[in-house]
């Protein structure tokens, strides 16, 4: 025995209980192993009854996972998108947003009401025995266009003493009022409302950039869903072609066997048709996971629930390739005038050139003058005889305030510049991009329109080859592993023709995306909140 039919002996011996058995001299390994094998329906030497086997639960197929595809057109994807899709409904809230700070920044014209009252009471040793006392004043503030502030002010005061004085004991009571109307008027820094004019611009600036920031990102949801729906037809035309495959396969097993029950065909003409048989099944698996994740995908950027028995979908188009002509020129002057992002930073622009105009008013020193006049009332009481008397009063203050060291105004400036500039080269960047993008989706449409009339020929050539082949095989000159490789190649060649198709409409779709065209192509609006 040789020592590989002494190790088989030893391992049934260790698992099994099996020794007994005598082993057959000469034996190779795996005859040794088929004999210490449980045999079907009787024992062996021993009497035993092989265990039943338990038949493997089949898993559960792709449709019942996915549920049945349902056919969906790209424009009703598209509509839907317009309510559901997330991005789009974050893009809406940004420029409420933006709305709400240009409300805010235009608060400063706004009155502003307030008011103060105020009561006290306080006992002592002394003439004064008892002091109560109460106010109360209110101002009505608003700022002007002159950057200035205007202010209507009134207040009233009331007094009560006890007092006991070289024998004498009293109440003195006094009641002191005054309404005066007074302004406050920057002369150098903060005139002209430069600081808030310039808060409403900036803030206006922003809800503009937010609504081209919108209108890309429109423009961004409606290309994905738009790329998104190709992959979904190109993985059903990718499943249909290798589904035709596997039906030639199938039709090739047919006439082998037939064939063979004719005794004119060898058996072994079947292993090679069933190989393709077996990896053509798979690949269909694989193929029916490509629809099933590209069904997915437009469902999460659509919105679209994604629950089980409800994943799977289905296009409703067949796309080929039109006929039409391109210039490149005209696309790269159309994708600049109507590029979302370049008019996004051209807005940022605008506002970072406010920012710098208003931080450079900053630098400036402060000198406010400030006036008021109003009348006064007084009325006192001392010793029960009233005398009350009017009056006015008026104010004038010039006050003037200035850093000795600028540091941080002028690094306020300077970063207000630095980001203007930046803004600026992103812009410059960004045409670059756009003529790159263009030139590139351009060349790659041509590239899709010559691999497309290739590939239709390379069709038509492998189904000729095919036709040959399948001949050569009835008359006994070629093989069945040779027409299976003429079917991949005819496989192949229509695979190739359907990309091909596919990636003159991504093309497409990015050329009508840079030129903002691909929103009314497909009847995408903003109007609405």
């Amino acid at each position: 025995m040789t020592s590989r039919a002494r190790l088989f002996v030893a391992l049934a011996t260790a698992l099994g209980g099996l020794a007994a058995i005598p082993p057959v001299a000469g034996a190779d390994p795996i005859t040794i192993a088929v004999r210490l094998a449980p045999q079907d329906g009787g024992g062996g030497s021993g009497g035993t009854t092989a265990k039943p086997v338990t038949p493997p639960v089949a898993p559960p197929m792709l449709a019942d996972i996915a549920g049945t595809a349902k056919p969906i057109g790209l424009p009703e994807l598209l509509q839907q998108a317009a309510t559901t899709a997330p991005s789009l409904a974050l893009a809406r809230i940004d420029v409420e947003v933006a709305e709400a700070n240009i409300a805010a920044a235009g608060a400063w014209a706004d009155w502003v009401l307030r008011a103060e009252a105020s009561a006290s009471t306080r006992t002592a040793g002394g003439a004064f025995s008892r002091t109560d006392s109460g106010g109360l004043a209110v101002d009505l503030t608003r700022r002007i266009s002159t950057g200035g502030t205007i202010a209507l002010h009134a207040d009233t005061g009331y007094t009560r003493q006890d007092f006991d004085f070289m024998g004498g004991a009293g109440v003195a009571r006094s009641l002191d009022s005054r309404v005066t109307i007074g302004i406050v008027q920057p002369l150098m820094r903060g005139r002209g409302n430069v600081d808030v004019d310039g808060a409403q611009r900036i803030a206006e600036k922003s809800r503009d950039a937010a609504e081209v920031a919108r209108r890309a990102a429109a423009i961004t949801i409606v290309q994905q869903i738009v790329l998104g729906y190709f992959e979904l037809i190109l993985a059903e035309r990718d499943l249909e072609i290798r589904r035709g495959s596997l039906e030639l396969a199938n039709e090739r097993l047919k006439v082998t066997l037939a064939g063979i029950d004719k005794g004119g065909v060898a058996k072994a003409e079947t292993i090679p048709v069933e190989q393709a048989i077996a990896t053509r099944e798979e690949e269909l698996l694989g193929g029916e996971l490509t629809i099933l994740d590209a069904s997915l995908a437009l469902r999460r950027l659509v919105g679209m629930p994604i629950e089980p028995g409800d994943m799977m979908l289905a296009s409703t188009v067949d796309l080929a390739i039109p006929t039409r002509t391109w210039n490149q020129q005209t696309l790269v002057e159309a994708a600049a005038a109507n590029s979302p992002e370049l008019a996004r930073l051209a807005a940022l622009e605008e506002g970072a050139a406010i920012e710098v105009e208003v931080t450079e008013n900053g630098l400036l020193p402060a000198l406010d003058l400030s006036a008021s006049i109003g009348p006064s009332y007084i009325l006192e009481d001392p010793t029960g005889a009233r005398e009350a008397s009017y009056g006015y009063s008026a104010a004038v203050t010039l006050t003037y305030q200035q850093a000795l060291g600028k540091t941080a105004a002028e690094a306020q400036v300077r970063r207000a510049k630095a980001q203007r500039e930046t803004l600026r080269v992103t812009a410059t960047d960004v045409r670059r991009q756009i003529v790159e993008s263009v030139s590139l989706a351009v060349t790659t449409i041509q590239v899709a329109e010559r691999r497309y009339a290739i590939a239709v020929r390379a069709v038509d050539l492998a189904e000729q080859n095919l036709a040959v082949e399948q001949a050569r095989l009835g008359l006994g000159k070629s093989r069945n592993v040779d027409v299976l490789l003429r079917q991949d190649e005819l496989r192949a060649a229509q695979l190739r023709a359907a990309r091909a198709v596919i990636d003159w409409h991504r093309a497409d779709a990015a050329i009508a995306a840079l030129t903002g065209e691909i929103l009314p192509r497909y009847g995408i609006t903003l109007d609405g909140k």
